[in-house]
């Protein structure tokens, strides 16, 4: 076997091992022939090879992924011209093969390196490969390259999508003086109106613009604070039809951050609103119905309370007649007309409560909700034999608006009752039961009234649907349905299976603030 060579390059004055192993880079001192004669601390850390087994080998044949030809040629050229060479990591990637998996934020498995062939020594004919490394300014770059790329895929999709946005977004920009700078053709069609005639023109145009003194103060304000705010619109078209805009005001600034006005989206409530209005003339005309409804229910209730006031007063007659009147019997009689004068105005003032026009939130318990709601139907339930059950926790509370909550009640239980006229049946049952699920109140009202066919069960919350043979509105459930998810923002759902209908009723324990109809 042939000796292996040993030779390494002498430690001189001009070569301070010390300083050498204190470069955070790689360095390696080759010969003409690639041959190494020094390899530093820091590749020896880095390759997991200790220089002593390597000196005296060439360079390709301990890292075989090299070109000897190309760095042949680098080195050559190095000790012809007397000026280094070099390789970069964008070109070669790496020299040496230094494994980085433990850099988690890399993209690339080995070390990327720049390397520069410096001519060491022109006598002996040596070069020295200093190797840094570039791994992070390569990722940054490749980060940054893929970036500059996504960022100009996006501009290339916005300028495609421009037009499109134009028309379809309501949006009007306005400058610091309220005048109108810009304006999309959605905006423009739906005012029925040229762009040439709005450019310039005062947004705050009284004879385009309808809002409120009020409005218009607090638009102002949010303008001079330069924030942002929601508010509602009307606009005029050009035919004089009325547009209803929820807007969105918005600063706008320059790219000196230089403010420059507002730009307001809008989005057309129009229809919306109609239905709204159509909703609440429905709520309105139920609640007119209910009244008449009522009406009747206190004739009924008033009927046994009349009679024991009319008893008692023929009693004193009597007595009086027959000479036995004592203050005893007065004060007895005075007292039973009392109480009962005193529930007579208690069903007035429910009578009174229940059409008030009430949108303030109340916490109140579920038993004080049902005993309310069946008040006015107790005379009824009674004449009719039906047997009434309740099924709660009286400490359960809920924060809701109540009146709407009794109406509902009410517009459920009178559907039970109504439903017992037209069968005839035994063993007539209204039961309902209330609990808690977590963040919700579920109110569960079932009846044997004879059931509802399935063909029909899912139509029963459209308006103007009835299941009653005859003076019926079909506008019952379908208030319920809408205060039930539109006011009360909870959920009503109705089952029916064989003679049986069970209404359930799912409502947020705590309402947050809303509007009521």
């Amino acid at each position: 076997m042939a000796e292996k060579s040993t030779q390494r390059y002498p430690q001189n004055n001009n070569l301070n091992e010390k300083l050498i192993a204190s470069i955070d880079n790689g360095i390696i001192i080759l010969n003409d022939e690639l041959k190494i004669l020094y390899f530093n601390k820091w590749l020896e850390l880095h390759t997991s090879i200790k220089e002593g087994d390597i000196i005296g080998e060439t360079i390709d044949s301990v890292f075989t992924n090299i070109n000897a030809r190309t760095l042949q040629r680098k080195v050559k050229t190095a000790l012809r011209m007397g000026t280094p060479t070099f390789y970069t990591a964008s070109v070669t990637k790496y020299l040496i093969p230094i494994k980085i998996d433990q850099i988690n934020i890399s993209n690339f498995k080995h070390m990327r390196q720049d390397v520069s062939v410096i001519p060491f020594d022109l006598k002996q004919q040596y070069v020295a490969l200093i190797i840094s490394d570039q791994t992070n300014m390569t990722n940054i770059h490749n980060q940054l390259t893929f970036n500059i790329k996504k960022i100009n895929e996006l501009n290339l999709e916005l300028l495609k999508e421009r037009k499109t946005i134009d028309q379809r977004v309501i949006l009007t920009k306005i400058d610091t003086r309220h005048h109108i700078t810009d304006i999309s053709l959605a905006y423009l069609e739906l005012l029925d109106m040229k762009k040439g005639d709005m450019l310039k023109s005062n947004y705050f145009d009284t004879q385009r613009l309808r809002i409120s003194q009020e409005l218009k103060e607090k638009i102002f304000d949010y303008m001079q604070r330069k924030e942002v705010l929601k508010y509602e619109e009307i606009s005029l078209s050009s035919t004089g039809k009325e547009i209803c805009l929820l807007n969105t005001l918005v600063p706008e600034y320059d790219k000196s951050a230089n403010h420059i006005g507002f730009i307001i989206f809008g989005e057309n409530i129009t229809s919306a609103k109609l239905v709204q209005e159509h909703q609440t003339k429905l709520l309105e005309n139920s609640r007119t119905a209910a009244m008449g409804e009522m009406i009747s229910m206190i004739a009924h209730q008033w009927r046994q309370p009349l009679s024991v006031i009319n008893t008692v007063v023929a009693t004193l007659k009597i007595k009086k007649a027959l000479n036995i009147l004592n203050d005893e019997i007065i004060d007895e009689s005075y007292i039973k007309i009392e109480n009962t004068i005193t529930y007579l105005s208690e069903t007035i003032d429910d009578f009174r409560n229940f059409f008030k026009h009430n949108k303030e939130l109340k916490t109140f318990t579920i038993a004080h909700l049902l005993q309310k709601s069946t008040q006015l139907l107790k005379a009824e339930i009674e004449v009719l034999n039906i047997d009434y059950e309740e099924d709660i926790d009286i400490n359960i509370e809920i924060t809701s608006y109540q009146n709407e909550l009794i109406q509902t009640i009410i517009n459920i239980l009178k559907n039970s009752i109504d439903a017992f006229k037209e069968i005839n049946t035994e063993n007539q049952k209204i039961s309902i039961k209330a609990y808690e699920e977590i963040a919700h109140i579920i109110i569960e009202i079932e009846d044997n009234a004879g059931g509802i066919p399935q063909e029909i069960l899912s139509k029963v919350f459209e308006p103007y649907f009835s299941t009653k043979s005859k003076n019926g509105t079909g506008l019952g459930l379908y208030v319920c349905k809408t205060i039930i998810q539109e006011h009360l923002k909870g959920r009503i759902t109705m089952k029916s299976k064989n003679d049986h209908t069970l209404t359930l009723i799912e409502l947020p324990k705590i309402l947050q603030n809303s509007v009521a109809v």
